[in-house]
């Protein structure tokens, strides 16, 4: 039994959330659990295969102990190869043999009630609807859409962190019965329409980390999805992603993103996709840019993005208190994506941020602000000097020699190294998400791609949950107007004037087409 190689991540995410965190009883009450996943034959058709594959891909990346328990001769056959996904995530994982572990917890997809003494989970889905319940079996539809599943799995794997680290989270408690429609998000809501033949009208997908992994996972479970995809990432995956990536596997580390992102993909036959391994500011294309999905990090990119001028703009997003997805055109009265991220007050830029996380303070000017510019690489003598500065030993960053300080930065401080070396003494300032929460995002975004592209646009700006608190009985949507002071792009007229230049001749059907 071990922990993931990337648990330090996991550790790092953890530390946001939990109240009183330290690192080591963490890690040992991890060590102590033994989460059990049962499931039947019910839950081995399309939406339930869906949940389980899900389930596998959260739980797996931090519990170190599992525990499958099918029920039924196809879910026998399932269980083999769910067992091999957990595997090829965290190749240290303990797979228990029904009974040979007590179970401390148990995820159940399906309608089976198995007799154990342990807290018992019950997910299912039923098309566009996400069901939970802690108390009995919820079951599991036989449709082609797997977006209330892939939710469903979200929900439960919160639940059941919430419950295991119930004490040091203010609040928490596990969700009562839900039923929860992703068409809609509306209080009570059982929208369920059928999923049609879609097709993407020439579709950027703008970043392909955690949210963008979520994303991908839904649409490549659309039945026969057709159009034009673009997705547009620049880096490789680390071994830190995987904490929260739900497509990558330990084997993918080192590989784009954008060619992960296309392995899964390609199984829709009739969608053509193109994909960028390059910052998206870079693409000579960006100017032509129409229809955006954005899964991108920063507040910066995404006003950056707007700039652009594209016509329409779904935007995804996790942060501390809540996720969530919103809708963005440029002209009317509602918000644009840029008139969500306008800041108030004085903000600091990234050479303050890193100067102060990296001890560098002094040096701003004359080595953070070059070094970020020109993309130098770290000497030997400045990780020494940081190393010093940091109060931590220099060997663990010594990987980073050669690399551009960014990449320090992205590595041992973001990534977690420095958080470790110092038994959690040094908090991490970038807000890390946990994978139910960056997968739940890239769900919903993934949806509103899919209803955006049918015709159904919505008559809200933004959706928001907060899946560390139960899921709400109320409405959680709500129309953003534009910037009130005035100050953003779409009040602008020369804006306005290129943006109407643009789009001269009207668009038939919104950002998609059938």
């Amino acid at each position: 039994m071990a922990l993931a190689k990337y648990f330090v991540r996991a550790a790092t995410a953890a530390s946001q959330i939990l109240q009183g965190f330290d690192p080591k009883d963490f890690e040992d009450l991890l060590n102590d659990l033994v989460i059990g996943i049962a499931f039947d034959e019910q839950a081995c058709a399309t939406e339930g295969r869906a949940s389980l594959d899900l389930l596998v891909r959260l739980v797996a990346r931090l519990y170190p102990t599992i525990c499958l328990l099918p029920s039924g001769e196809e879910a026998k056959k399932l269980a083999k190869n769910l067992a091999s996904l957990a595997r090829s995530i965290n190749e240290d994982i303990t797979i228990a043999r029904r009974g040979s572990s007590a179970l401390s917890h148990c995820l159940v997809v399906g309608s089976t009630n198995p007799e154990i003494s342990c807290p018992k989970f019950f997910l299912g889905s039923d098309g566009w609807i996400a069901k939970f319940s802690p108390e009995e079996p919820v079951g599991t539809a036989g449709s082609n859409n797997a977006f209330g599943a892939g939710a469903a799995a979200c929900i439960a794997a919160s639940n059941l962190f919430r419950h295991i680290f119930r004490d040091q989270i203010p609040g928490a408690t596990v969700d009562k019965a839900v039923t929860f429609s992703l068409f809609d998000y509306a209080p009570g809501s059982r929208a369920n329409p059928p999923l049609s033949d879609t097709a993407l009208d020439d579709l950027f997908l703008l970043g392909l980390g955690a949210i963008g992994n979520g994303a991908v996972w839904a649409l490549s479970r659309v039945p026969h999805l057709q159009g034009h995809l673009q997705v547009v990432d620049g880096e490789q995956v680390d071994q830190g992603n995987l904490q929260r990536y739900v497509l990558a596997l330990e084997r993918d580390i080192g590989q784009s993103k954008v060619k992960l992102a296309w392995r899964y993909l390609k199984a829709q036959r009739n969608l053509t996709i193109d994909g960028h391994s390059a910052r998206w500011q870079t693409l000579p294309i960006i100017r032509s840019m129409q229809h955006v999905a954005v899964a991108l990090d920063t507040a910066a990119d995404r006003i950056a993005v707007q700039g652009t001028l594209p016509r329409w703009t779904i935007n995804s997003w996790t942060q501390r208190g809540d996720l969530g997805v919103s809708h963005h055109g440029f002209e009317g009265e509602m918000a644009c994506l840029a008139c969500l991220y306008i800041p108030n007050g004085t903000v600091p830029d990234e050479d303050q941020v890193i100067a102060e996380a990296l001890g560098l303070e002094d040096r701003k000017i004359d080595i953070v602000r070059p070094m970020l510019h020109d993309g130098a690489p770290v000497s030997e003598e400045l990780m020494r000097d940081i190393a010093s500065r940091l109060t931590v030993p220099v060997e663990p960053l010594l990987q980073f020699v050669d690399q551009p300080l960014r990449n320090l930065y992205r590595g041992a401080i973001c990534g977690g190294v420095v958080f470790e070396l110092t038994a959690g003494s040094k908090p991490v300032r970038v807000e890390v998400p946990m994978a139910f929460q960056s997968a739940m995002a890239g769900i919903m975004l993934a949806g509103e791609i899919i209803k955006q592209a049918a015709g159904n646009a919505p008559d809200w700006t933004t959706a928001k949950l907060n899946l560390l608190r139960n899921i709400p009985s109320d409405i959680v949507t709500e129309r953003r107007k534009k910037d009130r002071l005035g100050r953003c792009i779409c009040q602008d007229e020369d804006y306005l004037d290129v943006y109407r230049a643009k789009y001269q001749a009207p668009e038939v059907g919104g950002f998609g087409k059938k």
